[in-house]
């Protein structure tokens, strides 16, 4: 079994959709597409069953800037949406398969190979009966916003290839961000919930798609030629990561502040200082945590690690170690034992 079936099957019995998110459980068609209709957009939903024998359930979850939910039908379903106007919508069937029309291609969507539908084309689907989606709404506003962090002068709606295949290295990594973010929703204390940790997970999430899916912003980024950064461009963007080290930070939010694309800085953090924005940022961050382990007896090394960003304990062991020469539990324990020595 592959990385691609093992995720897809992973998605399937995933428990973040529970009867605390269940939208609705129907045997009403027109009812049904009312209910869907308030989460996505107004559409025709048409079967040719009798009414008696229909079915549907929807389970739907909000998280920062990402809409997430579970569509199923009990039947033989025909969906005509036609522009979906100001949201990206991502379909990951977890089983069965979906015949997708979009624009002029025509294509089956099944558990490897995803639909990812630009807001500016018509569509038209039929879903089969019994094959739940999983469906990813991401505002256009707000994909806009991230690509133009990248390129600041594309004003276009990015189009993407509507054909999300998990086999490619694009396609596999955004499975896997999409199997993170239902693991963390799953639990109730995992550390995306973090906003921190989140507002970067959005932004990774972003970048898988821009990067890793064709699209024609994509096509723009290769061609487009960055301006030079000069050294008060950068240190104007270490001031600020010094002063807004416990907010959410990512490249895309320094790269506005600086007043350049997220490339510029990359290229100028890599030429000034030699590494890169986001590995500076946490550098610093390593060193609040360093700091903190020193003097803090009251925070668990895992509640420092959360508090500075650092959801993966592991490696910010690793990193720890690399930077310090001990492990992180070695400097809270040695702040300890030097706190009873002084009040001994």
């Amino acid at each position: 079994m592959n990385s691609v079936e093992i995720n897809s099957e992973h998605l399937k019995k995933s428990h973040v959709f529970s009867t605390s998110n269940l939208l609705f459980k129907h045997q009403d068609l027109k009812e049904t597409c009312k209910n869907v209709g308030e989460i996505f957009k107004p559409h025709l939903l048409k079967t040719d069953i009798k009414d008696s024998e229909f079915s549907a359930t929807m389970h739907h979850v909000k998280t920062g800037l990402l809409s997430l939910s579970r569509l199923e039908y009990g039947a033989d379903v025909h969906i005509e949406p036609d522009y979906l106007d100001d949201f990206y919508l991502i379909q990951i069937p977890i089983q069965g398969y979906a015949e997708i029309e979009y624009a002029t291609q025509k294509f089956i969507s099944y558990t490897r190979v995803a639909s990812i539908i630009s807001p500016d084309l018509p569509l038209k689907m039929r879903w089969k009966k019994d094959a739940p989606q999983l469906m990813l709404k991401i505002n256009q506003s707000d994909f806009l916003h991230h690509v133009q962090q990248h390129l600041p002068h594309y004003e276009n709606t990015p189009i993407f290839n509507p054909k999300l295949d998990f086999s490619t290295l694009g396609g596999s990594y955004f499975l896997q961000l999409m199997t993170t973010l239902i693991d963390a929703l799953s639990i109730k204390n995992h550390p995306l919930h973090h906003p921190i940790a989140l507002k970067q997970f959005e932004s990774s999430l972003f970048t898988a798609l821009l990067y890793g899916q064709d699209n024609d912003a994509l096509n723009v980024i290769t061609r487009y030629q960055d301006k030079p950064v000069s050294p008060h461009f950068i240190k104007r963007t270490e001031c600020y990561m010094r002063e807004h080290l416990h907010e959410p930070l990512n490249i895309e939010i320094l790269a506005k502040h600086a007043g350049v694309s997220t490339r510029t800085l990359f290229s100028g953090f890599k030429n000034f200082l030699g590494m890169t924005p986001m590995t500076y940022l946490k550098e610093l961050r390593l060193e609040q945590a360093y700091q903190e382990l020193k003097k803090n007896e009251y925070l668990s090394v895992t509640d420092i690690a959360y508090k500075w960003g650092f959801t993966h304990l592991g490696r910010f062991s690793q990193e720890y170690k690399r930077r310090y020469g001990e492990l992180p539990s070695s400097t809270h324990r040695s702040h300890q034992v030097n706190q009873m020595l002084y009040l001994s």
